[in-house]
């Protein structure tokens, strides 16, 4: 493959390819398809001062859009394998089936309209002359075979594997072609909590759209569905057995590929496997086939899900809501989720209170936020950290991840995440977890240009503005998300628990200076809330700090230590200069108390959510599992806060 590695920006001489290299080959990929989607531009002294770990993206055109404008989401080009698939190739846990006479055309290649009717017209396929032709998506992907990997594991760092392919399905024709993909989760629930054993995955073998046309294959067979029995439909139609399902495949034309008109596919795209008897996928074109598990042998029953998307696509697709637009007149209403515990399966309660028989924390937990959702009806829903109990997530996060954002997404609620410090204690790390919950309906989840996958700066930094819809350049609100980190890493000088760093609160302010204050009016109130998982020290400051004698406003239940850091970072300054009223967190199960504190030139409350997840402690003579609501009115610049018990939800407290 030829390269240009003249290819520069002018003035400012950055390159616009970069040349991968590989397997003996070279890939010229250009440096958009590379960039990380980011919350918010710092200014370009920041910037300078703060350098991104590629110097190269250290200018204000490659660090991303500003808040106020525009989709924050990854262009459609992208998306194509799914998130999961192309992360398995960056683990090395996706191979081609046959690297000698692999054609490379990149998943992500960006196809010209011009090659694109080339090819249509080569292989006498007309389209409906109503159909945009930079709608067809080239890269989709068409799942081709089936099989199982059997493995040998020692600890989680060494692995050998053989594979079983469904031999009935191995098209020779397509193999220069495929790509396969390996769902790295263990269907025997084994790898991850024993030293050594055996572990199973399945995967697939597939190929593009793209790369079919430019085969010219007459046919080949793609999979339709899945199905609890071997009965097919059609004579067109082989049934194959992997585990306890019927995995069904048809055969196409490339004719067959391309419907006159924009429509649903029949045709799977790509595969996903979700454990435990309660699993969800509320995923957009994501369908779970929960009539019968994939097996039901080993830790857990294993279900797979299906997803289909058509391969004409409107601009529209997948274009979900990232921006909040209040109506006049009317207040915004956030409920904050703290501290689920969830993982996989239903789990055990831990400290119910009052105690019932037969309790199944997630379950019990799941109903309780349906609940509320449906009393309040929120414009927002805010997960505080800790919504995934790692240690019960070994097998997979990613299913525990969909439970939890279910019913939000099932009531079409926009929704925001910051990260606790049991959440990357499963199989996905903070960073997978981040590009799990960035792409999923409804999420407002966001990348700072700083956040990196060692954590360092932290993952999850960022921004979210409410606006007038009358007036889409008012911001009514603003409410800033910052990653609250771990454990101490110095225990010895700071034992406990990890702080937001300095640069993380920098980081807030410069962008607050630099591309918000301006858009912030003056002469009418302006609500600014913060959200992290870990309290900062002010939650302590029961005690007035400017009047020697007196206590500080506090409402609502003191009943455990405050676990914040031993170190004090200088947040409560800066959510000061920020304009910040509330901030709001989680940790402290037991807490849910408002406190006051006037350590900063203007008083700021400072709130805990309470504990809402049954799989979490909770104890100190019993505490019901709480969750905690926001009323917030922009005309008055007053904030509402009561909390709904589990118990009896329909009651205000």
């Amino acid at each position: 493959m030829s390269s240009n590695n003249s290819n520069t920006q002018e003035n400012n001489n950055i390159p616009v390819n970069v040349e991968l290299h590989g397997a003996g080959k070279t890939k010229v990929v250009s440096l958009e398809q590379l960039r990380k989607p980011h919350a918010v531009t710092a200014s370009p002294e920041f910037m300078k001062n703060h350098p991104i770990r590629d110097t190269q993206l250290n200018n204000n055109n490659a660090a991303g859009g500003l808040l106020q404008t525009g989709n924050h989401r990854p262009s459609q080009e992208n998306k194509n394998p799914s998130l999961r698939s192309i992360k398995q190739q960056d683990r090395n846990t996706s191979s081609l089936t046959n690297t000698e006479s692999v054609v490379d055309i990149p998943h992500n290649k960006k196809w010209q309209k011009d090659e694109i009717v080339g090819l249509l017209s080569y292989n006498h396929i007309d389209l409906d002359p109503t159909i945009n032709i930079a709608n067809l998506d080239m890269n989709q992907l068409i799942i081709t075979n089936i099989g199982i990997k059997k493995c040998h594991y020692l600890a989680t760092k060494f692995e050998r594997c053989s594979e079983k392919p469904t031999k009935k399905l191995i098209q020779p024709l397509l193999k220069p072609y495929l790509q396969q993909h390996e769902i790295k989760k263990d269907i025997r629930g084994s790898f991850g909590f024993d030293w050594f054993g055996k572990s199973e995955y399945l995967y697939f073998d597939s190929v593009t759209v793209g790369a079919l046309l430019q085969l010219q294959i007459e046919s080949f067979y793609t999979l339709v569905e899945v199905s609890m029995d071997s009965h097919v439909e059609d004579k067109d139609q082989i049934a194959l057995k992997v585990y306890d399902l019927y995995f069904i495949f048809q055969k196409f034309n490339l004719k067959q590929l391309f419907p006159h008109k924009t429509s649903d596919s029949i045709m799977v795209n790509d595969l996903n496997v979700l454990f435990g008897i309660d699993c969800k996928d509320p995923r957009n074109s994501w369908k779970l086939f929960k009539d019968k598990p994939l097996t039901n042998h080993h830790r857990f029953p294993s279900y797979i899900s299906l997803e289909r998307t058509p391969i004409i696509k409107s601009p529209e697709y997948n274009n979900n809501k990232t921006q909040i637009m209040l109506p006049s007149g009317k207040n915004l209403k956030i409920v904050q989720l703290a501290d689920l515990h969830m993982g996989v399966g239903e789990n055990k309660c831990i400290d119910e209170y009052p105690a019932t028989e037969n309790c199944h924390a997630d379950t019990k937990t799941f109903q309780f936020i349906k609940t509320v959702l449906d009393i309040e009806q929120p414009d927002l829903v805010v997960f505080t950290g800790d919504q995934i109990m790692g240690d019960r997530s070994v097998q997979d996060s990613e299913t525990t991840l969909l439970k939890v954002v279910a019913p939000i997404i099932a009531r079409g609620i926009p929704w925001a995440m910051v990260w606790g410090n049991h959440d990357d204690e499963g199989s996905l790390s903070r960073w997978e977890l981040s590009e799990l919950a960035y792409e999923l309906p409804y999420s407002l989840f966001k990348f700072s240009p700083f956040d990196t996958p060692d954590n360092t700066f932290g993952v999850g930094n960022y921004i979210q503005q409410v606006f007038n819809q009358s007036n889409p350049n008012e911001a009514l609100m603003t409410f800033y998300f910052l990653d609250s980190h771990k454990y101490s890493k110095t225990g010895k000088l700071y034992p406990g628990y990890d702080w937001i760093k300095e640069k993380q609160w920098d980081y807030m302010k410069d962008v607050y200076e630099t591309n918000l204050y301006k858009d912030i009016p003056t002469d009418k109130p302006h609500i600014s809330m913060a959200f992290f998982h870990i309290p900062i020290p002010e939650y302590l400051d029961v005690d007035s700090k400017k009047t020697a004698g007196q206590k500080n406003p506090i409402i609502g239940s003191f009943k455990e230590g405050v676990t914040a850091p031993k170190y004090n970072s200088g947040g409560l300054k800066v959510l000061d200069e920020l304009g910040v009223q509330v901030t709001s967190c989680g940790h402290d199960h037991c807490n849910d108390y408002c406190l006051q504190s006037d350590s900063a030139r203007n008083p700021i409350w400072l709130c805990f959510g309470g504990g809402a997840g049954e799989g979490g402690y909770a104890g100190y003579g019993g505490t019901e599992r709480r969750i905690r609501i926001y009323n917030i009115n922009p005309r008055s610049g007053n904030i509402y806060t009561w909390k709904r018990l589990n118990g009896s939800p329909n009651r205000e407290i």
